[in-house]
């Protein structure tokens, strides 16, 4: 989603077509579903009971599309929570330090 609505138009110089996003909004919808199902299931994080170097590869990758104004944790209860345990577990200055750029991306 980042890549296609920030990379591509800004080397292309075209916008995303509108149909070729909600195509890619139903991708991350269903891959989002299985996140929740397969990987978190009812656990604390994506191993167990303690983050781990999974839960910190896997919220870099559902943080992108939170930078180009997707909310993907909003409506998501269980990926909500788990994205607060992660940030809870890192903590909240280095979480968004971590991902200021991303969260920001719109204003380069």
């Amino acid at each position: 989603l980042f890549s296609l609505q920030v990379l591509i138009p800004l080397f292309t110089g075209q916008p995303l077509p509108s149909e070729k996003l909600q195509e890619v909004m139903e991708g991350l919808s269903t891959s989002l579903k299985q996140f929740e199902e397969r990987f978190l299931q009812d656990k604390d994080f994506i191993i167990g009971s303690e983050i781990s170097l999974a839960d910190l590869v896997a919220i870099v990758e559902l943080m992108q599309p939170v930078g180009v104004g997707c909310d993907i944790f909003e409506d998501r209860p269980r990926l909500m929570e788990w994205r607060r345990r992660v940030e809870e577990a890192v903590g909240k200055e280095l979480f968004f330090q971590a991902h200021e750029m991303i969260l920001n991306i719109k204003e380069l």
